[in-house]
């Protein structure tokens, strides 16, 4: 348009619609744009995946058009580049034309708008080729930015009607389109049907027009804008300025513009000042709460460790009782001490976060609940300070809900592990250095301004109430909290009931965690609704349809009771505050401990006194919890009777500070969408050796996922898992969800980094210890059963039909009762034989029995009765593990020390789907295909003995019997059961300066120790004597052979390659070692000598070596997903993007006041943003664990420090009975 000149005034002006349409016009040129240019020059390249191409496949993706290809990617760029400038200009456009005084809603859609801005720009310049993560990151964070955007835009518009229909038109098409796009990409990802790519390109095609189209409709409503440009110097006339404009006028000039820009948006707009200060608070604040809920939730877990070991009452219960710590603050002087030492208090409590550092679990268990005991003490001291001043008040209980729902998305991002717990650490996923550095910043922060009188509670009318029924109010809502929220798919699983899928699965977790920041907003904005009986008795409705309905259903219920809890946080809290904090927190921390015990007793009624009457009861339980919620709410004042107009209008607006925390909590909700994006299920996965039609099956009980150590499990199990090829595991004791054992769920990791299907078995409603099923073949129906068990514990069982290479195959995953109720193991046996003789498919049964084989109820489950065979009857020392089956083709049997991931051994059984069972009769392995046999890597072993004087013998024939290492030689006899090992040492290789991976044996059986490779650094005699046994001891290596005893002997009858254990209570064995540099290594030049040991051929390595480079470390890395990297991207990420959008509009807003408001400058100063110092990095902590004198005194640990290492472990049994 042409300029308009009015006597030095306006130099040019035009309307606001003109930005939109330029929008609209340059991003409509950049799609398609790109597209014409990829059509023309690489149409076959962009529209072939990797499954199809043409003619399968005709139309090409967006991202395959804008960021695979050279030219069409660079005029894709520089018209989004071009787009930028109109975009930012009509997101700046929206905010002036919808603020409005007192008004948080526009602020944050304008947010949301620069937000997805810079994103744009994300996937635009970092395509999936450069950096596929980050490319993913950007793009996810667009997309999730889109939703709010759109509502938001949906919310403000003007009172436009034609502006309005086109806006709900575009939305709902956008929306709309979501569901078949999401719908095809699965049919092209995970059924891989040609041409279903090209639908799901013309979808996402589709959503570009939607997307752009909605900001377009813009337009009719930027008619009423009119943008000038004014020349108040004339300089665009070329008049030069003869003279200074006089200061006093220029000053008035401001002022009078200042005063005329009040009463319009973009004065309203700038009138609110950010403070940084107390947006950091904020930040804080909420760390502090997730500091509390992360070391409250690791109490139970490493309390439950002692009576897991001890199988029953240990004495270390007792800790649990650290959390009533409140009632000392019913001592005045104790009281004002806290509160005025509450910083002081505070960092005390880190020491619940450092406990990592302890490996003693005796320890760890005393500084954990240490840090939680001054944890409580120190937030109920906090709350009770602050709760003469409301607003305050508020926003510390802000802080704390939001704290568990930062909580909750961490271990929905880590797998339901929390990464700051004391059992992990930086090896098995830990992120303890960081939480706890972040935590010493929180502490500082939120603990500058602390009123440390109590002061006085205003009258708001109306009595305190009970401080008694106050307390139990706190009670049932830590308990609910703690119970049900503290884990995003705890309530999933307690309405799973097996496939097909009818109900939520884990990824659909996130739906919990949004309904929490519901809650939590409802509970600040509509605090009266809260505290009302109707509202009381929707909850409860909430949580009987949690309790007694399953799928979908239950779960409505489930998130219908999330929001009731967290919307309850602010009254029940506040109401508890003006009482004595020794009564109301002592007492509900106290009744507290009550329901989590309760919350145990239901299931470990067989273990613990008084158990029987709480059996199976878990109803009561979640009554108790709703009738403790009610009690709070009888003793909470109804009404908030305003004193005078001011109060009046503070209680009507919420205080500024709660704003910072909605935008936090708004953060953190986009955040777990992300993760659930991430996390969600491709379904698409391959058995390991699918050629020969093999299915490898396997039992394990995982001991709810805690090593012998005290560290968390999953990763060692993982690795196992990997190494031995199993397509389909059983695991037992998996079931984790409870406040004791953490709320976790071993299976997620398993399943999502191994690529399995996973049916987690009976829920932890249910009231058993837990059965999973995984499997690589898609699981087609599954059915749980709780099998009769009159005296003792619920037996668990999973019926699952696979789809094996197109043949469907029963597995049934059962646990079966213990040995003191022979009745109710008798009942079982029957009840399944039943279940296993009628179905008509090949079966595999995975089992826990507790019998010996041939005796008792072991010919029910074997034989007419059940119509299954026992996969090695040879095999007559077993207990607890066993594997059964019928119709399938018996390949191989294999028994896999346990080391110290558990207390039980793997069981391993391979099989040909369709074909005939066969014989027991053995056959030699080279008549067995590759694909048919147990990697080598656990069927082998050089043996080398490390003697005090520095020498190095080597061992000829070893082998293992009832817990003894047995040696036998012929090249120096006097070896064998000598004085003349002075003492156990380290062999150090002067070349690679690592050591190799040692497992070192006592001759008495009665010491057992490893030495990791990562002391490479100390000295070859840096350990005593009696670290590994004294002197008259041997240290042994076992560290593999790579292939070299591959085929057996011509003259073995046997395939069986294993050093056989004569399996008993603490099997003596480690795991295989992948290490993490070369490390030398021997190869046997003679052939093995074979030892007859029963019906179990042994074969050991000879004596003569020589020595070769081992192979790197790469071959043994996990091919899982990189589990650091996805949290770590999304969380960086998101707070880059949020940090720059945020700093760019704090540096605009800045400008446009010291231009407008003069008097204001003291209000914006540059030095509230620059004037703060960067926190320097916190330097490392040192790990205590790595002490030789530490190392050497744990649980027979060989490796539990760095779970992402594998050691030296050895097959009890492998065999390849069935020739026919």
């Amino acid at each position: 348009m042409a300029p308009k000149f009015k006597d030095g005034d306006v130099v040019v002006a035009f309307s606001g619609k003109w930005v939109s349409w330029a929008h609209t016009a340059v991003a409509y040129a950049a799609f398609l744009g790109a597209l014409f240019a990829g059509l023309c020059l690489h149409y076959h390249k962009i529209v072939e995946n990797e499954y199809y191409g043409y003619p399968q496949e005709w139309f090409p993706s967006v991202s395959a058009t804008i960021g695979d290809r050279y030219p069409e990617r660079s005029v894709f760029q520089i018209f989004i580049a071009i787009t930028s400038g109109p975009r930012f200009a009509l997101v700046f456009l929206w905010y002036i034309l919808t603020a409005r005084p007192n008004s948080v809603l526009p602020k944050i859609v304008a947010g949301t708008g620069i937000f997805r801005t810079i994103t744009c720009g994300g996937w635009t310049y970092v395509t999936s080729t450069d950096d596929h993560g980050w490319h993913d990151i950007f793009m996810i964070s667009y997309l999730v930015a889109t939703l709010p955007w759109t509502l938001g835009c949906l919310a403000l518009s003007p009172n436009n009607l034609k502006a309005v229909r086109y806006r709900k038109i575009l939305a709902s098409c956008f929306f709309g389109t979501l569901v078949p796009l999401v719908y095809f990409f699965i049919q092209h990802k995970v059924h891989k049907v040609a041409g279903a790519y090209t639908i799901y390109a013309f979808f996402e095609w589709a959503l570009i027009l939607f997307d752009v189209g909605f900001d377009a409709v813009t337009a009719l409503d930027f008619e009423s804008f009119e943008l000038v440009v004014r020349d108040i110097k004339g300089a665009s006339r070329g008049c030069a300025i003869a003279s200074k404009i006089d200061k006093t006028g220029s000053q008035l000039v401001a002022d009078t513009v200042a005063e005329k820009q009040k009463d319009k948006p973009i004065g309203r707009a700038f009138s609110q000042v950010f403070s940084l200060n107390d947006a950091l608070d904020a930040i804080a604040d909420v760390y502090s709460g997730f500091v509390f809920w992360s070391m409250l939730t690791s109490l139970g877990l490493v309390v439950w460790y002692f009576p897991l070991w001890h199988m029953g009452i240990s004495g270390y219960e007792v800790i649990v009782m650290c959390t009533v710590s409140p009632f000392l603050l019913g001592i005045p002087a104790l009281r004002s001490l806290v509160i005025k030492h509450i910083r002081t208090v505070h960092f005390l409590s880190l020491a619940g976060l450092l406990a990592y550092l302890i490996p003693s679990p005796e320890l760890r268990l005393f500084a954990v609940g240490l840090g939680v005991s001054l944890s409580c003490l120190s937030w109920s001291a906090i709350l009770y300070a602050e709760r003469s001043q409301s607003a305050r008040l508020e926003g510390r209980i802000l802080a704390w809900s939001i704290g568990l729902i930062a909580s909750g998305i961490a271990k929905f991002a880590f797998w339901t592990n929390n990464p700051i717990w004391p059992i992990v650490h930086a090896q098995n996923g830990g992120w303890n250095n960081l939480g706890f550095a972040l935590a010493v910043l929180a502490v500082l922060r939120s603990t500058r301004r602390v009123n440390v009188s109590g002061g006085d509670v205003d009258n708001v009318g109306g009595p305190k109430g009970s401080p008694i029924l106050a307390g139990f109010g706190l009670a049932g809502l830590f308990f609910g909290l703690h119970s049900l929220l503290s884990d995003s798919s705890t309530m999933t699983l307690w309405v799973w009931e097996g496939y097909p899928v009818r109900g939520p699965i884990a990824a659909n977790g996130v739906l919990t965690i949004l309904a929490m920041g519901v809650g939590v907003a409802f509970g600040t904005i509509y605090r009266e609704i809260v505290t009302t009986w109707m509202y009381f008795l929707a909850a409860c409705g909430g949580a009987y349809l949690l309790t007694s309905f399953g799928n979908w259903a239950g779960y409505i219920g489930g998130l219908e009771l999330a929001v009731s809890l967290m919307s309850m946080a602010i009254p029940l809290i506040s109401s508890a505050v003006r009482h004595e904090p020794a009564t109301t927190f002592g007492v509900g921390f106290l009744v507290y401990n009550i329901m989590v015990l309760a919350h145990v007793w239901v299931v470990a009624y067989a273990f613990v006194p008084g158990g029987p009457i709480m059996r199976e009861h878990t109803d009561w339980v979640m009554a108790a919890t709703m009738a403790l919620v009610g009690a709070g709410l009888y003793a909470a004042p109804k009404s908030r009777r305003p004193i005078d107009s001011r109060k009046k209008a503070q209680r009507h607006n919420p205080n500024q500070k709660s704003f910072y925390h909605s935008y936090i909590l708004v953060a953190l909700e986009l955040l777990a969408i992300s993760v659930a994006y991430l996390r969600f299920p491709t379904n698409d996965y391959t058995p390991h050796h699918p050629e020969e039609k093999s299915l490898t099956a396997g039992i394990w009980t995982i001991h709810f996922s805690l090593d012998n150590d005290m560290w968390s499990s999953e990763r060692r199990v993982r690795d196992l898992i990997k190494e031995m090829e199993v397509d389909v595991i059983g695991l037992l004791e998996s079931d984790l969800q409870r406040i004791i054992m953490g709320n976790r769920d071993t299976t997620q990791f398993l399943a999502e980094d191994l690529g399995m299907y996973v049916d987690y078995g009976p829920g932890p409603n249910k009231h058993t210890w837990g059965a999973a099923l995984l499997s690589k073949f898609p699981i087609v129906n599954s059915t749980h059963h709780l099998l009769p068990s009159p005296v003792g514990e619920l037996a668990p069982a999973i019926h699952a039909t696979l789809d094996a290479y197109g043949e469907f195959i029963d597995v049934v995953v059962f646990h079966s009762g213990q040995e003191e109720d022979p009745e109710d193991r008798r009942l079982q046996s029957e009840y399944l034989a039943k279940l296993m003789k009628e179905s008509p498919r090949p079966l595999i049964l995975l089992s826990y029995l507790v019998i010996r084989p041939g005796e008792g109820n072991y010919n029910t489950y074997v034989g007419e009765k059940s119509g299954m065979r026992d996969i090695d009857p040879s095999d007559w020392d077993r207990w607890c593990e066993y594997i059964l089956y019928k119709g399938l083709k018996r390949t191989g049997y294999a028994r896999v020390s346990r080391s110290t991931i558990t207390d039980t051994e793997l069981q391993v059984g391979k099989f040909v789907v369709g074909q005939a069972e066969g014989s027991n009769e053995q056959m030699g392995e080279d008549q067995v295909a590759q694909g048919l046999r147990f990697p080598s890597l656990f069927r082998a072993w050089r043996t080398l003995v490390y003697l005090g004087s520095n020498s190095t013998r080597v061992i000829e024939n070893t082998s293992w019997i009832d817990d003894t290492f047995i040696v036998r030689t012929s090249s120096d006899s006097s070896l064998a059961g000598t004085a003349e090992v002075e003492k156990a040492i380290v062999h150090y290789d002067n070349q690679t300066k690592k050591l190799p991976s040692l497992i070192a044996h006592q001759l008495s059986r009665t010491t057992f120790c490893s030495i990791k490779q990562s002391l490479a650094h100390l000295s070859r005699d840096g350990f005593p004597a009696q670290i590994c046994g004294g002197d008259n001891a041997w240290s042994v290596a076992l560290t593999g052979i790579g292939g070299v005893v591959s085929n057996a002997p011509e003259e073995s009858s046997s395939s069986t390659l294993s050093a056989y254990n004569a399996a008993s209570s603490t099997p003596q064995t480690a795991t295989p070692q992948t290490t993490a540099a070369p490390v030398a290594s021997t190869t046997l030049k003679s052939a093995p000598s074979v030892v007859t040991v029963g019906n179990t051929v042994v074969v050991t390595a000879p004596g003569e070596t020589t020595t070769a480079p081992a192979p790197t470390a790469e071959k043994g890395k996990s091919k899982g997903p990189n589990t650091a990297g996805i949290a770590a991207g999304v969380v960086v990420g998101f707070a880059a993007v949020c940090a720059i959008a945020g700093g760019l509009f704090l540096f605009l807003r800045h400008r446009r006041r010291r231009a407008v408001e003069e008097e204001y400058k003291h209000n914006a100063s540059i030095n509230n943003f620059t004037g703060s110092q960067k926190p320097s990095t916190p330097g490392s902590v040192s790990d205590a664990r790595l002490e030789p004198s530490v190392m050497m005194q744990r649980r027979q640990s060989d490796g539990s420090i760095a779970d992402n290492q594998d050691y030296s472990r050895r097959i009890l049994k492998v065999m390849n009975p069935d020739g026919t």
